[in-house]
């Protein structure tokens, strides 16, 4: 038996004000968001993974977008970026090829979302088909035409903030 899985929930200001049950009825106030994060993954030749949601998605069926999830209420931020990866795309990163590009970003009407890039050249990617319908590797001008997921809409405006970023890891490294 699966477990039911809860959330965070906080406020504008990212205080943590409740949970929230996976499917349950939640009725949240003006000030009320979910945590999620969105997980960029580019490589070494400067394109970016990205994946086409399943089909059956109850939001943004055939949309694509990167890998994304909600912050389990026994998780941060990076360690969603690495399970929501794991399990959409089977790719296993290290925390340090892991970067913040920009948080606490409102991405729907009670979503806020840590925007993230990872730097790594991923093999053997396995899609989980019940939340992924393919995925692809784009260039950024690519990236701009597809039919990008609500909760991504941003990329156009942070797409060089993004990429900056991964320049940054690379020096890093």
């Amino acid at each position: 038996m699966e477990t039911v899985k809860k959330y965070k929930l906080v406020d504008g200001k990212r205080f943590e004000t409740g949970t929230y049950e996976r499917d349950s009825e939640w009725k949240p106030g003006d000030d009320s968001y979910i945590v999620g994060i969105n997980n960029w993954i580019v490589n070494s030749e400067g394109k970016i993974l990205v994946q086409q949601r399943s089909l059956k998605k109850k939001n943004n069926p055939g949309k694509w977008s990167s890998t994304n999830g909600l912050v389990a209420l026994d998780e941060n931020p990076i360690d969603t970026v690495i399970r929501e990866t794991k399990e959409e795309l089977g790719i296993s990163i290290d925390p340090s090829q892991i970067k913040l590009v920009e948080a606490n970003h409102i991405a729907g009407p009670h979503l806020v979302v840590d925007i993230f890039v990872t730097y790594a050249d991923p093999h053997n990617i396995t899609v989980q088909e019940t939340e992924v319908e393919q995925f692809a590797f784009v260039s950024p001008e690519e990236l701009l035409k597809l039919d990008i997921s609500t909760t991504c809409s941003y990329i156009r405006e942070l797409l060089t903030r993004l990429l900056e970023t991964v320049e940054d890891i690379k020096k890093e490294n």
